[in-house]
């Protein structure tokens, strides 16, 4: 043991397990999200979150999460002291640029990130009927989502295994950052809007009401007409758009990458 003197571990991905192995009183985990609790069941999910979960936050000896739902969710489900915990945002990627652009009055894009059941991609396909958009998705559609996006006659492109320049652009070709989610253990999306310079939409549940800071149309995910409405508030109202534009753009400075840099060093400045 003597090699781990004076030094500390972070565990930052998803490999939570590997914090059994480290010396309890210099290790940090970073927990990031608890979306797996929410996606298995059964004896899987009792496995997954003993491995993953219950076993790496008792063995830490400090943690951290993304976002106060996810430190409630961690308390929730493990017991763990809430003191225990540090709440340190995700900081927004610094490659994303705002250009100006022209808003696409006659058919604006929107741009929808992820495909997984909690994007709510199938309630927002409902929620575009008769709409004139172009519904623009990051990630690999589902033969059902192929099948709504017709049924509902709902105009769109889609692109999947993008590299991060692309994601960029994608950012900055969009009119409105389209993101209804029911679930998120930050809402990266959020932030990543406001650097670009768009408007966003998004749900008002936590974390996504709390990251956007009143700067984005917030809705009700699990109401087809509460997500239809503000889309067509935020499509027909250039002020109100102009207004979240520019709030946006003073939200995100509280997540760039020195600041949130600033906050880990503090951290690990307790562990040296």
């Amino acid at each position: 043991m003597l090699r781990f003197k004076n030094r500390f571990f972070h565990i930052t991905g998803d490999i939570h397990y590997a914090i059994l192995v480290l010396p309890k009183n210099q290790s940090i985990l970073t927990v990031h999200d608890l979306v797996f609790l929410h996606t298995y069941k059964g004896i899987k999910r009792f496995f997954l979150k003993w491995i993953f979960l219950d076993l790496p936050v008792k063995k830490a000896k400090y943690i951290t999460t993304i976002s106060e739902k996810s430190k409630d969710e961690i308390i929730t489900y493990t017991g763990c002291n809430p003191d225990k915990i540090q709440v340190i945002p995700n900081p927004v990627d610094t490659g994303i640029t705002y250009i100006k652009k022209e808003f696409n009055f006659s058919r604006p894009v929107l741009l929808f990130l992820g495909t997984k059941d909690n994007k709510n991609l199938e309630a927002s396909i409902a929620a575009l009927y008769k709409l004139s958009v172009h519904l623009r998705i990051v990630g690999e559609l589902s033969p059902t989502q192929i099948e709504l996006l017709n049924k509902f006659s709902v105009e769109y492109s889609n692109v999947y295994s993008i590299s991060q320049k692309d994601l960029h652009k994608e950012y900055q070709n969009c009119d409105i950052v389209f993101f209804p989610s029911t679930y998120e253990g930050f809402g990266l999306p959020v932030i990543e809007g406001f650097q670009a310079g768009r408007p966003v939409l998004t749900s008002n549940i936590s974390p996504m009401k709390e990251v956007s800071a009143d700067a984005a149309m917030l809705i009700n995910p699990t109401s087809i007409s509460s997500i239809r409405n503000g889309l067509i508030k935020l499509i027909n109202e250039p002020i109100l758009r102009e207004i979240m534009v520019n709030s946006g753009f003073e939200v995100v400075k509280d997540y760039a990458p020195s600041a949130i840099a600033l906050r880990y060093a503090q951290l690990w400045g307790v562990l040296v």
